[in-house]
């Protein structure tokens, strides 16, 4: 994006006879400029650290992601009393020009910002007279997190500059497509994957980006390319590291308990309440959750149609699948005395037909949910992977190899072999109903984890007006989607003037 440097100049004439030309050249000296930092390692270790807050911001994965990802897709909806909200899930998106449109700009604002910080770190930690090998690291961090940014901006807006320096330019940004997009964030992963440890010795970088972390990203953008076999190689590389794997509780992955651990690739991290004067918490709790008492405001609520999806098939023991109650919070006959915030859901006067998300949120250990909640974000984990690999094998026409992979995610929730199962018949060696058998899979492994929006745009559901009429099916407010218009969200209408060369997304 180019940058305009806007200088007010006060002109000294008449009642300030004093003033001389040098006057205009004084800094403040209470406050650093970028040409008196970025001269230290100390300096550009703060500046590593200061690009992971970006994700953190309400346009990324503090609030807005999740919104635009879960309710967009056929698992969620928003019956909000902020028509915004509304308008993000049903497709009848309107006024995008003013502040109200809130995921319209704090979505593209702050993951631009995460970009034009990781810049700066690129463009000055070759400068810095410092350790060599804490160098790369640091730009192996800066090169990850600007390619998470691309890479969402992809997935959301399809379409937007890519900048690659902080400094002032005079010509014009390069506006890239979506595939330009993602091509940009995979460059950006390898240059990572290539820097970064497999692992840190020292707690106290406990959540910073690791080759994992960039493989696992990489991963995602060549599983949204149809770049099967790249895809294959580059999950295979995950495994070789072998320091990676399945943690025995399902719901560890979306609490506060047994965070960082072996099954996350890569999460953002939080932490409850105000932590030396700032809010360091996630607000997705406060959006997606159990309206009751002020814990949610329902702004992003699960369709009915996924508390089927995971009655499907029972367990070994006969049990409902686990995943079920980590996922929503729904009324069971079986256990009424269940307590969500310390009440039951008869107590709170809840609807015996409505479902909830659960996932992500506080339900049993506070009675309260507000903007701050500590539990970590994790973008990526092993299961995902292992989902993505079988998909590539079974795309590669490598079906039977598909399935120890999928047996790794359904066995941890004691499910049994897909094979053996007696509700999912007949796959065998057939490529098209493995992949209507992954789709499930994934489905109920990864629900409400911002993942749905993104397989659906893969496997082509946004192109075909019969793959429509499914998503319709579980989801009334398809009804309302356009093909080549919806599968992307509108640019924010002040920065086209803005950017040389950017245009609106057609439909808008």
């Amino acid at each position: 994006m180019k940058n305009k440097i806007l200088f007010i100049v006060f002109v000294c004439f008449g009642l300030f006879p004093s003033c001389s030309e040098s006057f205009l050249e004084l800094s403040n000296p209470n406050e650093q400029t970028t040409g008196d930092y970025w001269k230290t390692q100390e300096e550009l270790q703060k500046g590593i650290d200061a690009c992971y807050r970006a994700l953190r911001f309400n346009g990324e994965y503090s609030r807005w992601l999740h919104i635009l990802y879960v309710a967009r897709s056929d698992e969620g909806y928003s019956h909000s009393p902020n028509a915004y909200f509304q308008a993000y899930s049903n497709f009848k998106i309107g006024s995008y020009n003013d502040d109200s449109a809130e995921a319209v700009f704090y979505t593209w604002l702050d993951n631009y910002k995460g970009i034009f910080w990781a810049n700066q770190v690129l463009d000055n930690a070759p400068n810095i007279q410092m350790d060599e090998t804490l160098r790369d690291r640091i730009m192996g961090e800066a090169y990850f997190l600007r390619g998470l940014q691309y890479f969402n901006l992809a997935g959301v807006f399809g379409r937007g500059p890519i900048t690659l320096t902080s400094y002032a330019r005079e010509d014009a940004p390069v506006i890239g497509e979506q595939e330009d997009l993602y091509n940009q964030a995979l460059k950006d992963f390898k240059d990572a994957r290539d820097r970064l440890p497999e692992k840190y010795s020292n707690s106290s970088d406990l959540g910073r980006a690791t080759k994992g972390s960039a493989l696992g990203m990489m991963v995602k953008v060549l599983m949204q390319q149809h770049n099967w076999a790249e895809a294959e190689a580059m999950c295979r590389e995950i495994f070789n590291l072998k320091i990676y794997k399945l943690v025995d509780n399902y719901t560890d992955n979306f609490t506060a308990i047994n965070e960082n651990n072996s099954e996350s690739l890569f999460e953002v991290q939080y932490a409850y309440g105000i932590q030396a004067g700032n809010e360091l918490g996630c607000n997705r709790a406060k959006f997606m959750g159990l309206p009751v008492d002020g814990c949610s405001w329902d702004d992003s609520t699960p369709r009915t149609a996924l508390k089927g999806d995971f009655e499907q098939e029972k367990t070994t023991d006969g049990k409902v699948d686990p995943r079920l109650k980590a996922t929503l919070a729904f009324y069971d006959a079986s256990t009424p005395d269940e307590k969500f915030y310390g009440k039951t859901w008869t107590q709170w006067g809840l609807d015996q037909n409505n479902i909830y998300w659960r996932k992500y949120t506080n339900w049993d250990t506070q009675t309260y949910e507000d903007y701050n909640s500590g539990i970590n974000f994790r973008v990526v984990r092993l299961a995902d992977i292992y989902l993505l690999y079988a998909e590539a094998l079974n795309e590669l026409n490598r079906t039977s190899e598909a399935y120890d992979y999928i047996n790794k995610v359904r066995n941890r929730v004691g499910l049994c072999n897909l094979e053996n199962s007696k509700v999912f018949t007949g796959i065998g060696n057939d490529k098209e109903k493995m992949r209507e058998q992954i789709m499930h899979e994934r489905m109920t492994e990864l629900c409400g984890e911002s993942w749905r929006w993104l397989d659906l745009e893969r496997w082509g559901y946004f192109e075909s007006a019969e793959k429509i009429a499914y998503l319709k099916s579980r989801d009334d407010d398809f009804s309302n989607f356009k093909i080549g218009v919806h599968n992307r969200f509108p640019i924010p209408y002040r920065e086209i003037p803005l950017v040389e060369g950017l245009t609106q997304n057609p439909g808008y």
